[in-house]
C-alpha cells in the first residue's frame, strides 16, 4: 500500500492492492471503512504467549474491527484472532540477481567461426575442392572445345588460352566457393556441367554454414545467464547451493524456518540465514551485491510489488510447494466475518481478485519471475554442428555433376576425334592445296616476268 500527503500535509491518500480490496469487499459488503495505520508500523509479532504488537495486537484489542494487509495465515496468530477467506494465495520466492554475459576468451572467439560445421565437413568440403579443382582442370586441358584447344588452333588469344591452367582451376574453383565473381566460365558443355554443380555444392554449403553461424551466435549470447538461473529453479536446487540467504526479521519466512520440521526448513535453518528489517531494505542488499552470490526469500507477491520499483537486474524463483495465504484479521467471535468471507468469494468468483492482483504485481521487466508452469522458457537451447550427414545430399549432387560432366567430355571428344578434326584435316589439306597452287603461280609468274626482263636487256645490247 502506497501512503501519500496532500501539498498541506494534512490529508493523506492511499492507493494499491489492499485500497482495490477494501473498496470492493465495501461495495459487496455494504459498509464504510476508515484507514488507521498500526502504531508501531508492523503486522504484528508475539512478544509473550497470548501478547502481541502491531496490527495483531489492534485487532485483539478491539480498537480496530478488522485488519486488512499483506498478514500471512500463520497457527500462532489463529490462536488470537480469527481470519477471513483467504484473498491471495502467495508462494515463497527466492530473489537472486540475473548473471551477467560472462567474457569469452580469446581462444573461444577464434575458434567460434569453425565450430557450426563438425571438422569432417570441414574435410569434406576441402577434399570436394581439391577434386572439383583437378577434374576440372584435366577437363579444359583435353576437351578438344576449350580455350586452350581454341587457343592452339589459334582461334582465340593466348590470354584465353590460359583460362584453366591447373593454378587457373584451383582459382576459379576457390573463386565460386567463396562466391565471387570470375573472368572466363568454360567454353566446353562438360566443363559447364561440372561448373554449374559446384556452384549447386558451394551455395548449399556457404548458406548451411551462415545460417549456423548466426544461430550460434544468437545463442551464445545468453546461454550461460540461462544455465546460470536453471541452476536454482526451486527450493531442493537452492538448499543444495553454496548461495547465503537473508530474510525479513520476524516474518512468515523465519517462523516457517526456525519452527517448522519439513525436510527443507531443517536444511534452510542448517544452512544458517541473516535478516533484514524490511522487504525493501533485503532486494536492496541483493541487489547491490558485487558478487551476485546472495539471495532474498520471502513472501512472493510482497516481493513482486517492490520489484515493480527496480531495474531488471534481479529475478525471483517461485516454489509453489511452499506458500502462504493472506486474509483479513478479526477479533474473535466477529459479527461482519460472513459477511466479509462472502465478498472475498464473490470477487474470486468473477475474477476481479486476479484483475487486481495483474494490476498491482505485474513488473515491467519480462523474465523477473521463474514460472515452473512453463519449464521450455529456461531450457538451454540446442546448437546443433552439422555433420557430413547434413551435406550428404550436396555431396550426392556434386559427385553426379563431376561423373556427368567427365562423361559428357568424353563424348565430346569422340565426337571431335571422329567427326570433327577429320573435317577439320580436310580443310586443311585443301587450304594448304589452295595456297600450292597459289604459290606456285606465283612463281611461275615470277619467272616469266624474269625471262621478259632478260630478254629486253639482250635486245638492248645487240643494237
Amino acid at each position: 500500500m502506497e501512503v501519500k500527503n496532500d501539498e498541506f500535509g494534512d490529508n493523506k491518500t492511499y492507493r494499491g492492492y489492499i485500497i482495490d480490496l477494501l473498496d470492493e469487499v465495501k461495495k459487496k459488503a455494504n459498509f464504510e471503512y476508515r484507514i488507521e495505520i498500526s502504531p508501531d508500523g508492523t503486522f504484528g509479532r508475539e512478544l509473550t504467549p497470548g501478547n502481541w504488537s502491531g496490527t495483531i495486537n489492534e485487532v485483539i484489542q478491539k480498537r480496530a474491527a478488522f485488519a486488512a494487509g499483506p498478514i500471512t495465515i500463520t497457527s500462532k496468530r489463529a490462536k488470537s484472532v480469527d481470519f477471513s477467506t483467504p484473498f491471495l494465495t502467495t508462494p515463497f520466492g527466492i530473489v537472486l540477481q540475473k548473471p551477467e554475459n560472462i567474457e569469452e576468451t580469446v581462444e573461444h572467439r577464434l575458434l567460434r567461426i569453425w565450430a557450426p560445421l563438425k571438422p569432417s565437413v570441414w574435410m569434406m568440403i576441402f577434399i570436394s575442392f581439391l577434386v572439383t579443382s583437378i577434374i576440372l582442370y584435366v577437363v579444359s586441358y583435353f576437351n578438344p572445345y576449350e580455350w586452350r584447344r581454341m587457343s592452339h588452333d589459334r582461334e582465340a588469344t593466348l590470354r584465353e588460352g590460359e583460362s584453366f591452367t591447373c593454378m587457373n582451376s584451383f582459382w576459379f574453383a576457390i573463386s565460386a566457393l567463396m562466391w565471387q565473381g570470375y573472368v572466363r566460365a568454360p567454353r566446353s558443355i562438360g566443363g559447364r556441367i561440372i561448373v554449374m554443380f559446384w556452384w549447386l555444392f558451394a551455395i548449399i554449403s556457404i548458406s548451411c554454414y551462415i545460417a549456423n553461424l548466426s544461430n550460434l551466435l544468437k545463442l551464445e549470447s545468453n546461454t550461460k545467464s540461462i544455465e546460470k538461473i536453471v541452476a536454482v529453479k526451486n527450493f531442493n536446487d537452492f538448499v543444495n547451493s553454496d548461495i547465503p540467504y537473508i530474510i525479513t526479521k520476524g516474518g512468515a519466512m523465519e517462523e516457517f524456518i526456525s519452527k517448522s520440521e519439513a525436510r527443507i526448513a531443517r536444511q534452510l535453518r542448517s544452512k544458517g540465514y541473516g535478516t533484514v528489517n524490511s522487504i525493501k531494505e533485503g532486494l536492496e542488499k541483493v541487489n547491490d551485491e558485487p558478487t551476485q552470490a546472495l539471495a532474498f526469500i520471502g513472501e512472493s507477491m510482497m516481493i513482486k510489488y517492490y520489484l515493480r520499483s527496480y531495474s531488471c537486474k534481479l529475478y525471483v524463483v517461485e516454489d509453489p510447494s511452499f506458500y502462504r495465504q493472506y486474509a483479513l484479521v478479526l477479533p474473535k467471535d466477529s459479527t461482519i466475518e460472513r459477511r466479509l468471507n462472502a465478498a472475498i468469494s464473490s470477487l474470486d468468483e468473477v475474477g476481479i481478485l486476479n484483475d487486481m492482483y495483474e494490476r498491482w504485481f505485474s513488473a515491467s521487466c519480462r523474465g523477473i519471475s521463474f514460472d515452473l508452469s512453463r519449464p521450455e522458457l529456461y531450457e538451454v537451447p540446442k546448437f546443433f554442428v552439422l555433420d557430413v550427414g547434413h551435406f550428404s545430399g550436396a555431396m550426392l549432387a556434386l559427385a553426379i555433376g563431376l561423373v556427368f560432366g567427365g562423361l559428357v567430355t568424353l563424348i565430346e571428344y569422340i565426337i571431335y576425334k571422329y567427326a570433327e578434326e577429320p573435317e577439320k584435316e580436310k580443310s586443311k589439306a585443301k587450304r594448304k592445296a589452295r595456297l600450292g597452287v597459289q604459290q606456285e603461280a606465283e612463281i611461275e609468274g615470277a619467272s616469266d616476268s624474269a625471262n621478259r626482263l632478260l630478254s629486253g636487256n639482250k635486245s638492248t645490247t645487240t643494237v
